[in-house]
């Protein structure tokens, strides 16, 4: 008996072996990077604990996951980000998450790396200081005025934090960077010191990268998010509503503790940053400019209690951490910001009391801090334009929330200051196709095309909120039918929350949003197929198109179900799988295996075909690389029946 119980024990510790070795193989990507998206099959979930996470995934010696948070989402799933340590020191971009259900992982997203150069540990030691570091980095930036060097700042992060050692004073720590543009890149990694420099005249704040071994600065991320805009403005906001303040005893301050930890507005100006605007009363009534502070101190409020009301989220970090506004900072006219822990609404060019304050621009700028504490996408190029996207589509759930009578999808039109439009971008030269008319390729001009090519995700929405059909600038016609705002918004959220990473592009989003979908409303849902047809609308990825003969999308969905297709095996762990599938109708039929980012990896033509049972044989699967795909049946140019499946290496 006592050698029976040992052999199980060998065989349970074998399995489990074999199943970390078998799981680094399934994530392993192209040039030593992870996939971004993998979906395990029930053979490849492994029992998850967290704190063990390195080691399931049997990472390279020397490589660690480092838990950043974990939450429970709206589907009882519990998702664990991370970021990566080699050595010791953080992998600069590095994000990993890991889906588990019950006590298993079933899911995993993101960008870490896999495969490190045999000779990076040679290169792990510094040859500067640290001081050396900051010295570089603020030489480099060349300001006026930094903001550890304004007293009412100093005080104003002390505040924020709580803590009475809190201050701008920029400090370096280690970090391997990837010099590729293109993402993390194992060849390129370079140690560098990683310095927070916030300036005050010129406004600028960026984590700026030196170069540990020769002081150079070789790059930057930015940490300010803008509004970014220039036109005019005539009208006042938002009329009189009711708001939350704080009652000291001798007066009323905008303060408003029912939501969090707080909703904060103070002054900006100097002399008077971050002391509170008071009131004999209950009841606002603030002259001139510093009206604008009521209107700040409303959209922060009807912000937060969105996302309390359409994702249960308690603040940008989910922590109930308060929410400080500083308002009407004159030294930066016609903008709104986001600075990495507080928003900044400032003065218009043309004075209207109200300043830059809008609905969807409070909406907007707090998004920003959703996303900066979730996918922390990086504010240039794609991932920046992303990033502006969400903050726009949040933007407008905002105002559309609060004011249901004002269903305008161009930003900051209750100010009417318009400067960008999300049903039609390239009224404001932003392109609505990826790479197409307007799109900005340089990094030299608006960091990449932040708020400029975030045109693109800007229409992928207002399409799969309302539908639509029109010809894209790839020359590619599309019919997209809405799913309404609602299911659009939790979409868009999710992928924020639980798949996207620094270093994602549009492609990414789009895998993303599928995911996304289909974990809320169903692999055969509606809300999956008109994901798809509004992303290949602007001109990412395929359409998912439906029987023409169906009057109603649900009754398209119907009848795909009753063409049954399967695959077998599933997962496919050989060369050939079986498709075995049923028709209602006669037609020309096509088989097509496509990859989640749309494109067609396999094609057949299967010729004339009568109702009922068919099979085929699906040989050539052992080439393709691992990971999940979709099969359709296409009859006259309209897709059947389809289903997934999963190649396993």
């Amino acid at each position: 008996m006592k050698r029976k119980v040992l052999a199980l024990a060998a065989l349970a510790l074998f399995s489990h072996a074999y199943a970390q070795n078998a799981l680094r193989g399934v994530i392993r990507g192209d040039n030593g990077v992870t996939k971004h998206f993998v979906t395990l099959t029930a053979a490849q979930q492994v029992a998850f604990n967290p704190s063990q996470a390195t080691a399931i995934l049997n990472l390279q010696s020397g490589s660690d996951l480092v838990l950043m948070k974990s939450e429970k989402d709206e589907i009882g799933q519990t998702n664990y980000r991370y970021y990566q340590s080699y050595k010791g020191i953080p992998v600069e971009g590095s994000m990993y998450i890991v889906q588990t259900k019950g006590s298993k992982a079933t899911a995993l997203s993101g960008e870490i790396i896999t495969d490190f150069p045999s000779d990076l540990q040679q290169k792990s030691s510094a040859s500067i200081s640290s001081q050396q570091a900051v010295d570089a980095a603020v030489k480099h930036v060349n300001a006026q005025l930094y903001a550890w060097q304004d007293a009412a700042m100093e005080q104003r992060i002390k505040e924020q934090t709580g803590n009475t050692k809190s201050t701008y004073t920029p400090t370096a720590k280690l970090v391997w960077v990837s010099t590729n543009e293109d993402g993390l890149d194992p060849k390129s990694l370079t140690l560098c010191y990683k310095v927070d420099v916030y300036a005050r005249v010129p406004l600028s704040r960026a984590d700026y990268f030196v170069d540990a071994k020769t002081g150079q600065v070789i790059g930057k991320n930015d940490r300010l998010y803008f509004t970014d805009a220039t036109g005019t403005a005539a009208t006042s906001w938002s009329g009189t509503q009711t708001i939350h303040s704080d009652y000291t005893g001798t007066n009323y301050r905008l303060r408003d503790y029912t939501k969090g930890s707080g909703i904060i507005t103070l002054h900006g100006e100097s002399g008077k940053r971050g002391t509170d605007y008071t009131s004999a009363s209950a009841n606002w009534s603030l002259a001139g400019f510093d009206q604008a502070a009521l209107d700040a101190h409303y959209g922060v409020s009807q912000t937060y209690s969105f996302y309390k009301a359409a994702f249960a989220r308690n603040s940008y970090d989910n922590l109930g951490t308060a929410l400080y506004s500083y308002v009407n900072d004159p030294t930066y006219i016609d903008n709104a910001f986001w600075d990495g822990s507080a928003m900044n609404y400032n003065k218009r060019s043309t004075n209207e009391p109200g300043g830059v304050t809008g609905i969807d621009v409070t909406g907007h700028e707090l998004t920003h801090g959703v996303t900066q504490s979730e996918s922390n996408l990086t504010y240039s190029k794609e991932s920046g334009a992303m990033n502006e996207s969400i903050s726009d589509i949040m933007g407008k759930c905002v105002q559309f929330w609060s004011k249901p009578a004002d269903i305008n999808w161009q930003l900051s039109n209750d100010m009417n200051w318009l400067i960008r439009d999300l049903s039609n971008p390239n009224l404001f030269s932003q392109p609505d196709t990826y790479k197409g008319t307007n799109w900005i390729n340089s990094i030299f001009i608006d960091n990449g095309g932040v708020h400029t090519n975030s045109g693109v995700g800007n229409f992928f929405f207002y399409l799969l909120v309302h539908g639509g059909t029109g010809t894209n600038d790839n020359t590619e016609t599309y019919t997209v039918s809405g799913i309404g705002l609602k299911k659009a918004a939790s979409i868009i959220y999710r992928t924020n929350t639980v798949y996207l990473v620094p270093g994602s592009k549009y492609a990414d989003w789009r895998t993303a949003c599928i995911s996304a979908a289909t974990d809320l409303y169903g692999a055969s849902s509606k809300a999956v197929i008109q994901v798809q047809n509004a992303w290949h609308a602007v001109g990412v990825g395929t359409a998912a198109t439906l029987m023409a003969e169906a009057a109603t999308q649900d009754d398209a969905i119907t009848a795909i179900k009753s063409n049954t297709l399967l695959v077998s095996p599933n997962p496919v762990t050989g060369s050939n799988a079986v498709v075995t599938y049923s028709l209602v109708k006669e037609g020309n039929s096509i088989l097509k295996v496509i990859d989640l980012n749309g494109r067609v990896m396999q094609q057949a033509d299967l010729g004339k075909q009568a109702t009922g049972s068919h099979a085929y044989t699906l040989g050539g699967l052992n080439k393709m690389p691992g990971g999940n795909y979709i099969l359709i049946i296409e009859q006259n140019g309209i897709v059947v029946t389809r289903n997934r499946f999963i190649v396993s290496k």
